[in-house]
């Protein structure tokens, strides 16, 4: 695809929607470029023109860098490690309605991810994403400071419920050690733009460093609250044609598991380092 194309904000804080981009022609490197800029400004990006074949969605991931390796848990589309498959229903039940940064737990924490559904229900099943940014503008100038001299371990959290239920103790500390832990500043910085924003999530961030338990618990849940707002966030609603790209550095999100008994399978494919950045 050659050719400019409008965005269109979707809410004072995070998300934009992008018009006139046909994304099964792939992208030009003039386009890339463009469609890079406004994920910097936006940070969430509403495409149309899905579902894009494997073979699109991974060349629209490699546009921006390389792309994720097979995740640890979840299953992969056949012939494609790259894209994780996304199924849940009364027979898997969701277990990613927890507000979290894909793979935050990681030490080299992923750029890009790109999300498309591939099965829909009727009804519900939408995702929510959060500005980190806009919530550390809204806390007090003082917490801000305080808050700069802290940083939190991340690890895989209720990833447990998995590998225990497939193997137990023993295959959950493999995975345990595997996978690894992350440290990040609670206050970090994104490594473009140097905007501020609260590194801390739900799903994955489980210890204050420096601090008796109680007491880091009592900073995070403030901040989980706080990120929970619905000011600093996007509500997508999903539909057969949309496919949404996210900064990963800034953000996290949420999806909603309001549609059982019926299913949802979406298709995630994780980039991993920005090469504009690298570069």
């Amino acid at each position: 695809m050659t050719g400019a194309f409008e965005t269109v904000r979707l809410t004072p804080a995070i998300g934009a929607e992008v018009h006139g981009l046909d994304l099964a022609d792939g992208l030009d490197d003039a386009t890339a470029d463009a469609l890079y800029d406004a994920l910097l400004e936006h940070h969430v990006l509403v495409l149309r023109g899905g579902p894009l074949a494997p073979d699109q969605m991974e060349a629209l991931g490699a546009s921006f860098g390389p792309l994720a390796p097979a995740h640890h848990t979840y299953p992969s589309l056949d012939g494609h490690p790259s894209i994780t498959v996304l199924d849940t229903g009364p027979d898997q039940p969701p277990d990613n309605a927890e507000w979290h940064t894909d793979l935050s737990f990681r030490p080299d924490r992923p750029f890009l991810s790109i999300l498309q559904p591939s099965v829909l229900p009727p009804t519900g099943g939408d995702t929510l994403f959060a500005s980190l940014s806009a919530v550390h503008d809204s806390l007090l100038p003082g917490l801000r400071a305080d808050l700069a001299g802290l940083s939190a371990v991340h690890d895989m959290g209720s990833f447990r419920n998995h590998t225990f239920a497939e193997g137990g103790v023993e295959l959950m500390n493999e995975r345990l050690a595997e996978v690894g832990a992350s440290v990040h500043p609670i206050v970090d910085h994104h490594p473009v733009t140097g905007q501020p924003f609260i590194h801390v999530n739900e799903s994955f961030t489980t210890h204050v460093i420096g601090m008796a338990v109680p007491e880091g618990r009592r900073i995070l849940t403030y901040l989980f609250d706080t990120i929970a707002r619905p000011q600093f966030q996007v509500r997508v609603r999903w539909e057969p044609d949309v496919v949404v790209l996210w900064d990963n550095r800034g953000t996290q999100h949420y999806a909603a598991d309001d549609y059982l008994p019926h299913r949802r399978v979406m298709h995630r494919l994780i980039v991993t380092a920005d090469r504009r950045q690298t570069a």
